[in-house]
């Protein structure tokens, strides 16, 4: 299965979706950050990516799409918000919106359909 990277800040959130998403057969790895998780696409390929909007830090969730848009390309990309809508955001072309609180099957469903796009 492709390797998701979930970024969100909210600990017990995180840990959830990492279950879900692991019981679903992701690989996943984590980051608490946008941040975090630039560092973390230094070393590893990324073919999913699911970011909160908001976090701590000087990068948002949609600052960290952009970069993982332009470095891989190929990547599926959803990104949540319970704050903003998407009509507020400067989004990639190739990234998804989701509003919270969100369904876990909705997410699972979501990115694996975006993992047999590439």
């Amino acid at each position: 299965m492709r390797k998701v990277l979930v970024v969100e800040d909210e600990f017990l959130i995180r840990l959830t979706v990492i279950d879900a998403l692991e019981e679903a057969g992701f690989e996943v790895i984590e980051a608490a950050t946008a941040n975090d998780a630039l560092r973390i696409i230094e070393d590893h390929t990324i073919h999913l990516l699911f970011t909160d909007i908001q976090m701590p830090g000087r990068l948002s969730g949609v600052d960290l799409a952009k970069v993982v848009a332009e470095r891989f390309p190929e990547a599926g990309i959803l990104v949540a918000s319970g704050r903003m809508r998407p009509d507020e955001l400067d989004l990639p072309g190739s990234a998804e919106f989701l509003s919270k609180p969100y369904d876990f099957s909705t997410v699972i469903s979501l990115l694996k359909a975006m993992s047999t796009k590439s």
